[in-house]
């Protein structure tokens, strides 16, 4: 069984699905979301440089990353910056992490509207 992503460019939600038959609804705005064939990231535009807080390092540990990821930015708090898919995803690969996609949890049911 294959299963499928689905993104909202709106919103940037991912879910996964088995089904691509129908179109898929965003569970945030109600949105129709498009099938992502590049997998389960969600690829930013990176107009703009992306400061990971999950990766920030410990200021001791700024001199050793500087000489093992020279090409990698960090900022004023110790945070890498990317400015590229592919930098980051070998920057994830050097370091063994591995990304895992959110998890989207459901929206609850409407029991009674109000007036």
């Amino acid at each position: 069984m294959t299963i499928h992503y689905f993104v909202c460019d709106d919103c940037k939600i991912t879910i996964k699905d088995i089904d691509t038959k129908h179109i898929h609804k965003c569970p945030k705005c109600g949105g129709d979301m498009r099938w992502d064939l590049t997998g389960m990231a969600i690829h930013g535009n990176y107009k703009h440089p992306v400061h990971s807080d999950a990766l920030a390092i410990h200021p001791d540990q700024r001199a050793e990353h500087e000489q093992r990821f020279p090409n990698i930015e960090i900022d004023k708090q110790n945070r890498p910056v990317f400015n590229n898919y592919t930098d980051h995803e070998s920057y994830l690969k050097k370091c063994n992490l591995v990304k895992v996609p959110k998890k989207i949890k459901p929206k609850g049911k409407i029991i009674a509207k109000t007036p």
